[in-house]
């Protein structure tokens, strides 16, 4: 039988399909440089150890350095041409800033569809404090677009950004589980409209409004979720 083949528009945001080993040991390494990171943070250690943990890092990059990382250029053209792997798309979606699960760069925050939503759920940690004890609110903003761009998975076409307005109601604290939540508001030709939410322990924290610009084409709604025309 044949492995499956992928084209970009196949891709949903924060999503991938059933994880090879491979990719599991990559979100494995992933998360365990996140870790590293946040145990870093003003490392209180004599500096005899900082040294040594230098040295040992420094080995490290040395060994990591002799294999290089796979041509995302060549991913990007297969996927594009219809011709991608699970594999491709993995690392594609899995190294993505915030969501991917094999990023050092990464919480992760988790997306999905539910219903005529979009939600989400993150704990950020010590790497992504801005005021004390609380989430920099340029990471907010961060996870706000990402979140609020998974609402094209709910139509034909992807785009771009265009506009993000941001309003900050109150402080997000780190190291407390986050809640995320889009909708679609409405689709204008090659504009889609959508808002975002964050919650923490059932208080709004930010508010969002945004606009999607479709590279390609108007926005229309996928076959399977026609039912949220009645709401646009």
């Amino acid at each position: 039988m044949s492995e499956q083949r992928y084209h970009f528009r196949d891709i949903l945001v924060a999503e991938t399909p059933e994880p090879s080993p491979r990719a599991l040991l990559h979100r494995e390494l992933g998360q365990e440089l996140v870790g590293l990171t946040e145990q870093a943070l003003r490392l209180d250690a004599p500096d005899d150890k900082l040294h040594e943990y230098i040295a040992h890092i420094r080995q490290l990059r040395a060994d990591l350095a002799q294999y290089g990382q796979r041509d995302y250029n060549g991913i990007l053209q297969r996927l594009l041409a219809g011709e991608g792997s699970a594999d491709d798309v993995t690392d594609l979606v899995d190294f993505e800033i915030l969501t991917g699960k094999a990023s050092a760069m990464s919480p992760p925050l988790e997306l999905w569809l539910d219903g005529d939503r979009v939600r989400g759920r993150a704990t950020f940690g010590l790497a992504f404090q801005g005021p004390p004890g609380r989430v920099h609110g340029g990471v907010l903003s961060l996870a706000l677009d990402m979140l609020m761009a998974k609402t094209q998975d709910f139509v034909r076409q992807i785009g771009m950004t265009g506009t993000l307005n941001i309003r900050y109601l109150a402080g997000t604290p780190i190291n407390t589980p986050v809640e995320f939540e889009a909708r679609l508001v409405s689709l204008e030709r090659r504009k889609l409209r959508c808002e975002g939410s964050v919650w923490v322990n059932g208080q709004q924290t930010v508010a969002a409004e945004g606009i999607w610009i479709s590279a390609h084409g108007d926005y229309a709604l996928k076959p399977e979720f026609a039912a949220l025309a009645d709401n646009l």
